[in-house]
């Protein structure tokens, strides 16, 4: 889903040193040469492990079934905490900051600058539909903020969910030691 998109990009993305990301019509594609090409390293957080909490804050489903409907509800509506082990590996990936290569996504607008981001994006479906998201946020190199809009419209008449999430990582310290290998 696109949230992970987002997720990676926010949690990829730190630092108040002043390299700016401000882009239109953008492949994630495009937004990763523009990070490289303006310093993002400097942009980005502290290796280590990290800890995202997402809670769903709003969740509109229309046009299904009311049974459904629920179960969606049932099953998004909740917080989730996860650890994330980032290494300098990691943060050296190309598209750290814009997600998957090749996706059928554009940044209608993407601004990174001063500790802010925000940006708006859309997906045509592979099936039709389409799903637009909006990111509002605050990072550090060691926590980031951010509240994500996504609404999308289904393939079939009078289908779609909307739904806002708050998602927060913190930086709680070094990874944990792999286990070692043996033989």
């Amino acid at each position: 889903m696109r949230m992970t998109i987002a997720l990676a990009l926010l949690a990829l993305a730190a630092c108040n040193k002043e390299p700016e990301l401000k882009l239109k019509n953008a492949t994630a594609e495009e937004v990763a040469a523009k990070a490289k090409a303006a310093g993002a390293g400097e942009m980005r957080p502290e290796p280590g492990q990290w800890k995202v909490v997402t809670t769903m804050k709003l969740l509109e489903v229309e046009g299904v079934p009311e049974a459904a409907a629920a179960q969606m509800k049932g099953a998004l509506a909740r917080t989730a905490t996860n650890l994330k082990c980032l290494t300098p590996e990691d943060l050296q990936k190309p598209n750290v900051f814009a997600g998957r290569e090749n996706s059928r996504c554009k940044y209608d607008e993407f601004d990174m600058k001063g500790g802010k981001i925000k940006a708006t994006m859309h997906c045509p479906g592979q099936s039709g539909g389409e799903m637009g998201m909006t990111l509002d946020g605050a990072y550090t190199p060691q926590s980031y903020n951010v509240l994500a809009t996504m609404d999308m419209q289904m393939p079939t008449a009078g289908q779609s969910m909307k739904m806002t999430m708050q998602a927060n990582g913190t930086r709680i310290g070094e990874c944990p030691a792999e286990p070692a290998k043996g033989g």
